[in-house]
């Protein structure tokens, strides 16, 4: 059976630093899967002068967002007085963006596979489209019950509301990892779910509703509506390597290196949120690609 899988990384300018060592990191690894980049518009030439460009595809959201989607895109920020706050209303947040261009993927990908990432997630290990498909052919869902905080419980029941789906028998559960496969059909079937529970596009149906989060919204629709027909369960385990909060930062990320080496993990995720600059870790991810040197020579 043919497994396919293409990366996916939403980005823009002020993540192109992070974008260049993601890539960097892939190439370094001996990577060898297709790369879409979903790019804000008026960054493609930026994005087009990095470097580690093997097959990577640079899309712009003029090719993913209708044309009002892209307006209320550029409408975030703007003052009175620019023209784009008056044909972007109501403007979306650049975050927000980001989750409706990954869901929006199977409109350029297609490859069975779709695996998201943003440019904060980096690669210390080689993966192949097999680090994501179970023995029996299908697509892994990750998601895990014992490490929900309440934010990430929230996100869960919202997505449980927005599908139609009740809540009662309904654990919550963390579907937000990196790297995420997601499921090409899975996400095309969700998108005409919610255009037939909402009656309008999909997009508009999940800007207007309140923190309808991407990786929550297709778990919920993976396990209960296609009912695990395309996916199945399964734990991320040492796949990744996560720093999402400060406190798991301190010293500089001092454990990293010591974690690569116990845990062998393929990527490592040091959340941009925290606003640690790449150059200090950037030594440490040559530490940790070094040490797979030594141990897969």
């Amino acid at each position: 059976m043919t497994r396919s899988v293409t990366l996916v990384t939403p980005s823009y300018a002020k993540d192109i630093e992070r974008f260049t060592l993601q890539r960097e990191s892939i190439e370094r690894c001996g990577i060898d899967l297709p790369h879409c980049a979903l790019i804000n518009h008026e960054d493609m030439g930026l994005f087009a002068k990095i470097p580690f460009q093997r097959n990577l595809r640079l899309i712009s959201t003029q090719d993913l967002l209708t044309p009002r989607f892209e307006a209320r895109r550029l409408g975030w920020g703007r003052r009175r007085r620019e023209i784009e706050y008056w044909r972007g209303r109501p403007p979306i947040h650049g975050w927000y963006i980001q989750q409706l261009l990954k869901l929006a993927a199977p409109q350029i990908v297609e490859t069975e596979g779709i695996i998201c990432l943003d440019s904060d997630t980096l690669f210390v290990d080689r993966v192949t489209a097999d680090d994501f498909y179970a023995p029996d052919g299908r697509l892994y869902l990750f998601e895990t019950e014992d490490d929900v905080d309440c934010e990430m419980g929230e996100w869960y029941i919202r997505s449980l509301k927005f599908l139609g789906e009740s809540l009662r028998q309904r654990p919550v559960r963390r579907t937000t990892h990196s790297p995420v496969p997601m499921h090409r059909q899975v996400m095309l079937d969700m998108q005409a779910h919610i255009e037939k529970q909402h009656g309008v596009f999909w997009m508009e149906a999940m800007a207007r509703a309140e923190s309808i989060m991407e990786y929550s919204t297709y778990g919920v629709y993976a396990r209960y509506l296609d009912k695990f027909q395309h996916t199945t369960p399964a734990h991320p385990n040492s796949l990744s390597l996560y720093y999402w909060f400060g406190d798991e930062m301190a010293n500089q990320f001092a454990d990293l290196v010591e974690r690569v080496r116990a845990e062998k993990p393929k990527t490592v995720l040091i959340n941009s949120n925290q606003g640690h600059p790449v150059s200090s870790y950037r030594t440490l991810i040559e530490q940790a690609w070094a040490i797979q040197d030594r141990e897969n020579p």
